[in-house]
């Protein structure tokens, strides 16, 4: 099938962990390590879960009281683990593949938007298989702490792409606020790290229970 120009959304950016991406307990077991190095403990999965999504500089100081220095120091630790052990974690999500292989056939611009540092975003990317797909990957620098809406907002200047036909997918409420504020729809997807409640208070424009959902949205006229 030609590429087509009429589709609803012309360009999508998608998160990775808990969207295109299972990251496994690489994030998890890095946080933990990170904590452990740091001498607190902390073995509730779902406290270790909050730490999916956000810029993990702020998790440390928002979920464990930890000061400035200390995050730093946090920090690496935690990439250090997760740069030996975690991403080799990482395996695209059923239906990931043949959904970015569509969109991209279609014509439709296909780029990711994530709170990781550039390298490991590409690398995680890498192994699961889906970095052939993408036109563009928006990480950040290791020394930069921003927020997903500063980092949506750089992904929509640099490709040029218009705002009534873009779209954020994501699977935590994060992902969501930085597309309201960078005034462009979103798509929530359920199968991530976000509870329903969580996304649906957040205000997307769509919510979804799995990938293969995204493509009719994304390509409808």
């Amino acid at each position: 099938m030609s590429p087509t120009t009429s589709h609803r959304y012309q360009t999508v950016f998608f998160d990775i962990d808990g969207t295109l991406c299972d990251p496994g307990s690489g994030i998890t077991d890095a946080v933990r390590h990170a904590l452990r190095q740091m001498g607190l403990q902390e073995q509730d999965a779902a406290a270790l879960r909050r730490f999916v999504g956000p810029p993990l500089e702020h998790s440390f100081r928002d979920y464990c009281g930890l000061r400035p220095a200390e995050v730093e120091q946090a920090v690496a630790h935690y990439r250090e683990h997760y740069r030996d052990e975690g991403i080799a974690q990482y395996r695209a999500y059923p239906g990931a593949d043949d959904l970015l292989t569509l969109l991209a056939d279609l014509g439709v611009r296909v780029a990711v938007v994530t709170a990781k540092i550039q390298s490991f975003a590409e690398e995680a990317l890498r192994v699961a298989g889906l970095d052939r797909h993408l036109s563009d990957v928006f990480g950040r620098a290791p020394q930069d702490v921003v927020t997903k809406t500063a980092t949506l907002a750089g992904a929509l200047r640099s490709t040029g792409a218009p705002r009534t036909s873009a779209v954020m997918v994501g699977d935590r409420e994060h992902d969501v606020l930085a597309a309201l504020d960078n005034r462009i729809d979103s798509i929530a997807v359920l199968h991530g790290f976000g509870t329903h409640d969580e996304l649906r208070t957040a205000g997307p424009t769509h919510i979804v229970d799995s990938l293969a959902q995204i493509g009719p949205l994304v390509l409808r006229p």
